[in-house]
């Protein structure tokens, strides 16, 4: 009696724990991939969220999924084939977990954020602090979402600064907000010699893409300070040796200059391009995006929030190139334009 009464016992624990078993089952059940469904894809797609991915948590893994997971193997060097295997997992566990930040000297919280893209909203929610006061030597949590500054809807546009006497392009960019190469990238400034009376375009800060972005003269600062080496239009590829289009513009630069996001955009492409090697594309929103090709480095990650003048790459020689340059594309509707038509 007693054995029938043990053996019943162990039974009823084996079915409880097969139970929180398959009610608590994890990630760790590899591979994921299109098709699949249930608390592991779940836990994927809240993953993926938390990192910036404007997704449905609805616990299949469809087609959204796969283009998200597509995306981000993209980024990371992976194989893109979209489904969720052991380096992909090891990656997303990576980008997403929080940042342990030790607080410096001069630090301030709109500044730690601004540095790691993430709003001010988002540190007090991580941490247990009342206030914007911080000391040095303080560790914050950061966490790793990607999503921006939460300023998506500001609207780009600038504004004209004249120069006055004892200006400085250090004083102008602290008074309006923005750093010295963005306005030097601007005005395509070679220096950082101003004139009493010059007037200098100041963009205003947009982070991120906007339903109200225009086409237009000065919609964009220059990505970098350079030589056009190879205009839009036809030409002979210099290659290949055959007459074909280019669709954007080639500036001469050396590898391991910083690339500047010409406007306020979601990166919606960071990996490697065929053609173009180590490329990077924004989407400025009302269909308008941007393409940085020809990179050494990328600096920034597919879902990223990122403002004008911010620093996404640095330029290289990647790809079918001649030597280090940046291409840089502007697209309307995904059919390329003139970028000198736009720039100042």
């Amino acid at each position: 009696m007693m054995k029938k009464c043990t053996k019943a016992f162990l039974l009823s624990l084996l079915l409880v724990f097969l139970t929180i078993s398959t009610t608590y089952a994890t990630i760790d059940n590899l591979p994921l991939r299109k098709g699949m469904s249930g608390p592991e894809v779940e836990e994927l797609q809240q993953i993926l969220v938390e990192m910036g991915f404007d997704l449905s948590v609805d616990s299949i893994f469809g087609l959204e999924t796969e283009k998200i997971i597509k995306d981000f193997q993209l980024s990371q060097g992976l194989l893109i084939d979209g489904v969720v295997g052991s380096q992909t997992l090891l990656k997303l566990k990576e980008v997403s977990e929080s940042i342990e930040y030790v607080v410096q000297s001069g630090d301030t919280l709109s500044e730690i954020a601004e540095q790691f893209n993430v709003t001010l909203a988002d540190i007090f929610a991580y941490n247990t602090i009342k206030s914007d006061i911080i000391y040095v030597g303080q560790t914050l949590t950061i966490p790793r979402r990607g999503v921006g500054g939460g300023l998506q809807e500001q609207v780009y546009n600038n504004t004209i600064h004249l120069v006055q006497p004892g200006d400085a392009l250090i004083k102008i960019a602290k008074r309006y907000g923005v750093s010295i190469d963005t306005i030097k990238n601007a005005n395509n400034l070679r220096s950082d010699l101003i004139q009493v009376g010059q007037r200098l375009v100041i963009p205003y800060l947009q982070v991120g893409p906007s339903k109200n972005f225009r086409l237009e003269k000065g919609a964009f600062i220059w990505p970098v300070n350079g030589r056009i080496s190879s205009g839009y239009g036809n030409r002979i590829h210099p290659i290949l040796n055959t007459r074909h289009f280019h669709g954007g513009i080639d500036i001469a630069v050396s590898t391991g200059t910083p690339v500047l996001a010409a406007a306020g955009g979601k990166v919606i492409r960071a990996g490697w391009i065929t053609g173009f090697g180590k490329t990077v594309v924004l989407d400025h929103g009302n269909g308008v995006s941007t393409l940085y090709g020809h990179n050494s480095q990328i600096l920034v990650k597919v879902g990223d929030m990122v403002h004008v003048g911010q620093v996404i790459s640095k330029s290289g020689n990647t790809g079918q190139s001649t030597g280090p340059h940046l291409d840089f594309r502007i697209m309307l509707n995904e059919q390329t334009v003139n970028p000198l038509h736009y720039l100042p």
